[in-house]
């Protein structure tokens, strides 16, 4: 009888899904979706979140829900509706996106989801969640979300180009690394993981970036896309900067992430004032130094910037730096 039911809602889904499943924009081999189902995975993700209660230094796997006009469901609707936020609340939403090997193969699958998701490998209790929450999502939140996605999709794939070159230029030469040579998805969802993007490396780069998260707005949305792009081209330097705390008897958590972020950043910054455009990496215009790595900011304000204006190498940077660290 369940399989049934799901076969007919899932009739129900119009062609709108697999168009969903067609790039929005290409910049740069960074291809842009605004995908039916990776929004909805991700949408139930947050909204099992935002039934939780907030507890003080508790750490939240999801950001909080975009400010958007309250939606008016039918009771039928509500159940089935609340039925599939329960499920994630209880099966998916305690697991972490981006380190939790499942998820990630459940995003990778959903990239190549069909309407009625017949051809990906899930499990079938959450392919039933979601062929049952399709209709409801796409009647009350897809056009909305998607419309959202697109104009953000739209901003960053035209301001982007004008800088991505010399960008893109400068950052494989820090890295070592070429750029892409083939296209790298890039999921734009309404809501996402906490911190607003996210990107796997295994078996392929795949990024996803929530529109809805409003610190991604103007430039920031271009310099996001070079850092979680970085994500899959900073082997080399990730692996000189722990090398070289552990050689200093150092364990920094994260300091291979933030010197990713002020790499990023700056990069961005520098190019976008070449161009006459003042702009304010993310790690300050967020407060995320101060807030999450107070400790790094001297150290790495010190030590990567030379890194960055190619005065000094990796191997030199990450000395220094591991040294500088209290």
């Amino acid at each position: 009888m369940m399989k049934r039911a799901v076969a007919l809602l899932a009739l129900t889904l119009c062609s709108g899904t697999a168009a969903a499943q067609t790039s929005v924009a290409e910049v740069s081999q960074l291809r842009l979706y605004s995908s039916f189902w990776q929004n909805l995975h991700h949408f139930l993700y947050v909204s099992a979140w935002a039934t939780r209660p907030i507890v003080a230094r508790a750490p939240r796997l999801a950001m909080p829900l975009p400010p958007e006009p309250v939606v008016s469901l039918t009771p039928e609707a509500k159940s089935t509706w609340d039925a599939a936020v329960t499920y994630y609340d209880r099966n998916v939403a305690s697991r972490d996106l981006l380190f939790d090997d499942d998820l990630t193969r459940v995003k990778l699958a959903l990239a190549d989801a069909d309407d009625t998701l017949g051809s990906v490998r899930i499990d079938e209790a959450l392919r039933a969640t979601l062929l049952e929450a399709a209709p409801i999502y796409r009647k009350y939140w897809w056009s909305d979300h998607d419309a959202a996605n697109r104009s953000w999709i739209d901003r960053v794939s035209h301001q982007t180009p004008t800088v991505a070159g010399p960008i893109i230029a400068r950052l494989t030469a820090l890295y070592g690394v070429p750029w892409f040579t083939t296209p790298v998805r890039v999921d734009v969802v309404r809501a996402g993981k906490s911190q607003g993007a996210y990107t796997s490396n295994n078996p392929r780069p795949h990024i996803v970036v929530a529109s809805g998260d409003s610190s991604y707005d103007g430039w920031s949305g271009t310099e996001m896309l070079f850092h979680e792009s970085s994500h899959a081209l900073f082997q080399n330097v990730r692996l000189a900067v722990d090398s070289a705390a552990k050689a200093a008897n150092r364990q920094p958590r994260d300091l291979w992430h933030v010197v990713l972020f002020y790499v990023t950043g700056e990069v961005t910054r520098q190019q976008l004032a070449k161009n006459g455009i003042e702009y304010r990496p993310y790690l300050y215009a967020t407060g995320l130094f101060d807030r999450a790595w107070p400790a790094f900011r001297g150290p790495v304000e010190r030590h990567v910037r030379p890194f960055v204006d190619e005065q000094i190498t990796l191997d030199r940077m990450a000395a220094e730096l591991a040294q500088a660290l209290p």
